[in-house]
């Protein structure tokens, strides 16, 4: 983990008009060793489906789910540390992308 010290007044790019002391504060970047992983889950005119993860976690990711070209609204009704249930607001033949990402302490 790299430790540096911002602005962040800066760093949230707040420029007031009357210019304040900085205030310091350490930022945590990201290593290189993220856990991550990438998946296009196909619906066939159904309300939910389940994907498995590739990966091994430890603790329950955090996961981004998004519609290709439908006027459909997904969201997550379940998620452990090995698979995640995704569901639709209508049934619909598509494809959902998913991102899935570790979570680092």
């Amino acid at each position: 983990m790299i430790k540096s010290k911002y602005d962040l007044n800066r760093f949230k790019k707040v420029y007031p008009l009357l210019r304040t002391k900085p205030i310091y504060d350490e930022v945590t970047m990201l290593g290189t060793g993220v856990n991550a992983e990438t998946a296009i889950l196909d619906f066939n005119n159904s309300f939910s489906e389940t994907y498995t993860f590739l990966e091994a976690y430890d603790q329950v990711p955090v996961i981004g789910a998004t519609v290709e070209d439908e006027n459909v609204n997904v969201f997550i009704t379940s998620v452990t540390t090995t698979n995640v249930t995704i569901q639709s607001s209508s049934p619909f033949t598509g494809k959902v992308h998913l991102q899935i990402f570790e979570v680092e302490n």
